[in-house]
């Protein structure tokens, strides 16, 4: 039976200042691997982002998306699936990062107070807007988050394939812990990178809904994948 490959966890050079390869690419290259589909989660504008920080909201936020547009043109020109996500940093600990999914551009647009928000707030809102929130690399060294709301995320990062391994198996124990769903990423900044993180489906998803109702399911299946050397 075939599998349909996803991957929620990417920045682009666009939007995140540690990107390096355009969204565009990106799509490019994740096709050639055969996936279904990729969610942009670049970094929000209360951590690693591009966008300069004393422009309008709005605009900021127009500008946010820039990595995005560029990944959902090219997927939608060659037939892959692309949604946009977003890496929001919790101020009150700069290590707890929150790949979000299900809230567009324009829900942003409407509710600049987010920005401010502590984590718990922000979870909140994410979930009173129908959205979904995973936590990334929780036991990332140095300065290893603070888990804060052990019973709240919607699934854990329990691979990330930039960490090593002592910390993924951590991340595997927390999941574990609270029974909560185990979801793999790449957290790719550049086309070059060789191992990857994914989830697998026997069905096709249509929305980042129908994703996350497998996920928390159980229906997902987590993997890695091996891409060939980009000189």
């Amino acid at each position: 039976m075939k599998k349909y490959l996803y991957e929620l966890h990417l920045h682009t050079v666009q939007t995140s200042k540690c990107g390096k390869s355009t969204g565009a690419e990106h799509v490019r290259l994740y096709a050639s691997l055969g996936f279904a589909g990729i969610v942009v989660t670049d970094h929000f504008f209360n951590g690693n982002c591009a966008v300069p920080p004393d422009l309008p909201w709005e605009e900021k936020v127009r500008l946010f998306a820039k990595g995005y547009d560029d990944a959902k043109e090219e997927g939608d020109r060659i037939g892959m699936q692309v949604w946009f996500g977003y890496e929001f940093q919790c101020k009150t600990n700069g290590w707890n990062h929150y790949p979000t999914y299900g809230i567009s551009p324009e829900k942003l647009i409407a509710h600049p107070e987010i920005n401010s928000m502590d984590v718990k707030e922000y979870v909140d809102w994410v979930h009173s807007e129908g959205g979904y929130v995973t936590h990334a690399h929780p036991f990332r060294l140095p300065g290893a988050a603070v888990i804060q709301l052990p019973k709240e995320v919607d699934a854990v990062e329990i691979l990330n394939a930039n960490r090593p391994d002592e910390e993924n198996d951590l991340a595997k124990g927390y999941a574990a812990l609270f029974g909560l769903p185990a979801v793999y990423g790449s957290d790719c900044h550049n086309i070059k990178q060789v191992r990857r993180g994914a989830i697998s489906s026997d069905v096709r998803f249509e929305t980042v809904d129908e994703m996350f109702a497998a996920i928390k399911a159980g229906e997902t299946e987590n993997g890695i994948v091996t891409a060939p050397p980009i000189e």
